[in-house]
């Protein structure tokens, strides 16, 4: 049977994830030191495995995560469907009491299945995922039979692998991803699709003991 499978890398770390700062598709910020660290310990795992094509977001933090790969030699193809998650007016602002009921009031809404809910200013689950799938149409349809390494966004990731695994978007807040995790998802013909790996960060075991 030939399968499509996916490697799904989230990005590095940056300011904005260690301050607790919600980024969203809005800001377009770059990897922190530790995000370097984490996207080279990333790179120096797997560099063995062939893929073959490599797709980022529009966003630099992505791009800055799949730098090693670049150098290695691969071009790294571009999709608006991998970019994260819009969360409107709560982008770029530290958090607070305010933001956090806002933030609860939301999720509770999507966890009863209210996925046109949005924040305002932002986009909805079903908007989100929307924009992904063009992307995944385009790998069923160019790629059986390959690997590929794509790297997005924790909430954007949630949105993809829930819909990608016929579980539904009332299940996505199973699918955590730590800065530089990697899930792996297997995709037949029919889009049938199978989880195989979710949120492994084996490849900072090492990292771990000299960044804490």
């Amino acid at each position: 049977m030939s399968l499509l499978t996916l490697y799904f890398v989230r990005h590095g770390e940056t300011d904005y994830n260690r301050q607790g700062i919600v980024q969203g598709s809005g800001i377009d910020s770059s990897l922190n030191e530790i995000g370097l660290l984490q996207a080279g310990a990333f790179f120096q795992h797997y560099r063995e495995t062939a893929f073959d094509a490599v797709f980022a977001s529009t966003l630099i933090r992505t791009h800055q995560t799949l730098s090693f790969w670049k150098d290695y030699g691969y071009d790294i193809r571009v999709h608006p469907g991998l970019n994260e998650f819009n969360w409107g007016v709560h982008e770029g602002k530290k958090p607070s009491p305010e933001q956090n009921r806002s933030f609860r009031q939301i999720l509770q809404k999507w966890a009863e299945g209210d996925f046109a809910e949005r924040v305002p200013e932002g986009e909805s689950p079903i908007e989100a995922w929307d924009r992904a799938v063009p992307l995944f149409d385009l790998l069923r349809e160019e790629y059986m039979g390959k690997t590929l390494l794509l790297c997005s966004h924790g909430r954007q990731l949630r949105v993809i692998l829930s819909n990608l695994l016929g579980e539904g978007m009332i299940h996505m807040e199973k699918y955590n991803h730590h800065n530089t995790a990697l899930s792996i998802v297997k995709i037949e013909k029919s889009g049938k699709a199978e989880l195989t790996l979710l949120n492994d960060i084996t490849h900072l075991e090492n990292l771990k003991l000299n960044v804490g």
